[in-house]
C-alpha cells in the first residue's frame, strides 16, 4: 500500500479541505480506493492524474507556471503567518506577465494556500488567531495589489457582489474583484453577510452588467438557496448572475436552476470575456473556486 495515500494526506498536498478534495474526485471520476478498515486511499496515479485535470501541474505543485518558488502553498502561508503582506505582493506582481494572470496565481496559488490554513486551523496546528492573522494580511496583500490590477475607466462594465445573508468570507470576495478589475470591469465588493434585497438594489442602482455571490460558509443549505434565488428575482433581468465558493453542497447547486458550473477563477474570467465583453445572451452562471480557509 506504499503507493497510496490518504484523503486527508492528498488534500493537504492541494491545500484543500478533505471534504473539498472529497468533492473534487467525485466531481472528476476519481476512484477512492478502501482498506480492510473502511478507510479511503487514492493512488499515486489518480492524485497526479487529478492535479493535471485541474491545472495544478503536478502533485503538490500550486504555483503557476513560471511562478516563484514563493508562490507555491507552503511558502505562501509561511509569509501569511509572518504578516508579509508586501513581500507577498511583490512575488505575486513579479509572477504576472500581463493583468489577466491574476486568476491563475489566484486559482494555484493564493487560494489553495488559505485552504491549506483552514485546515492546518482544523488539525489544531494553527489557532484561531494564527489562522485570523493569515486572512488579514492576505486581505491586506490584495489591497496592496489592487491599484497594480484597476485596468477599468469610467465607462467600463459595472459588477457588484459580496457573500449573501449568512456568508462571512470577505478574502474570496476581494479575489474575484481583483479578477475583474484585471480584466476591466469596475467590480465593487459589498462585503459579507449582505441581504439579498440590498445587494439585488445595489446592481439596480450601480447599473451593474453581473452580480457575484460567494457561498463559502452556510449554516443552512435551504437558506443559502432561498438568497440566491431571491437575489436572481429581485436583481436586474438583464445582468449575468455568479456564483461560487465551496460552501453549496451538489444537491444545493442543482437546485439553483439555470446555472452553469465553471470550476475556478480562470474560468470565471474566460467565461465573462466571452459572453459578458462580448454581449452573447447567456446568464445565471454557477462558478466554483476553492477559495476559503
Amino acid at each position: 500500500m506504499n503507493n497510496q495515500m490518504t484523503v486527508g494526506d492528498a488534500a493537504a498536498r492541494f491545500g484543500v479541505s478533505t471534504s473539498t478534495f472529497k468533492r473534487l474526485c467525485e466531481r472528476y471520476e476519481v476512484e477512492l480506493n478502501r482498506t480492510p478498515g473502511g478507510h479511503r486511499r487514492i493512488s499515486m496515479s489518480s492524485l497526479e492524474s487529478l492535479s493535471q485535470r485541474i491545472g495544478l501541474g503536478g502533485v503538490g505543485k500550486c504555483g503557476p507556471k513560471g511562478a516563484d518558488e514563493i508562490l507555491q502553498s507552503d511558502r505562501i502561508v509561511e509569509l501569511l503567518r509572518s504578516r508579509e503582506a508586501g513581500v507577498l505582493r511583490t512575488k505575486v506582481l513579479a509572477a504576472c506577465d500581463a493583468p489577466s494572470d491574476i486568476a491563475t496565481i489566484l486559482d494555484q496559488s493564493l487560494a489553495p494556500a488559505m485552504w491549506r490554513v483552514g485546515t492546518m486551523w482544523q488539525r489544531g496546528e494553527l489557532q484561531s488567531f494564527e489562522a485570523n492573522v493569515c486572512a488579514d494580511t492576505m486581505l491586506r496583500c490584495i489591497y496592496l495589489l489592487e491599484p497594480h490590477f484597476q485596468t477599468y475607466t469610467s465607462e467600463s462594465m459595472k459588477a457588484v457582489g459580496g457573500s449573501l445573508h449568512q456568508g462571512c468570507d470577505t478574502v474570496a470576495s476581494k479575489m474575484v474583484s481583483l479578477c475583474l478589475n484585471s480584466i476591466g470591469i469596475d467590480a465593487i465588493d459589498l462585503g459579507p453577510r449582505v441581504p439579498a434585497d440590498e445587494m439585488a438594489a445595489a446592481a439596480h442602482a450601480l447599473d451593474t452588467c453581473l452580480v457575484w455571490c460567494n457561498s463559502t460558509h452556510w449554516d443552512s443549505q435551504s437558506d443559502a438557496i432561498s438568497q440566491h434565488l431571491l437575489l436572481r428575482r429581485l436583481m436586474p433581468v438583464e445582468s449575468h448572475l455568479l456564483i461560487g465558493g465551496g460552501g453549496l453542497s451538489v444537491s444545493a447547486q442543482q437546485a439553483l436552476e439555470g446555472c452553469r458550473y465553471l470550476e475556478t477563477l480562470t474560468d470565471m474570467i474566460d467565461f465573462v470575456k466571452t459572453v459578458l465583453l462580448d454581449e452573447e445572451p447567456q446568464r445565471n452562471t454557477l462558478f466554483s473556486t476553492t477559495l476559503t480557509w
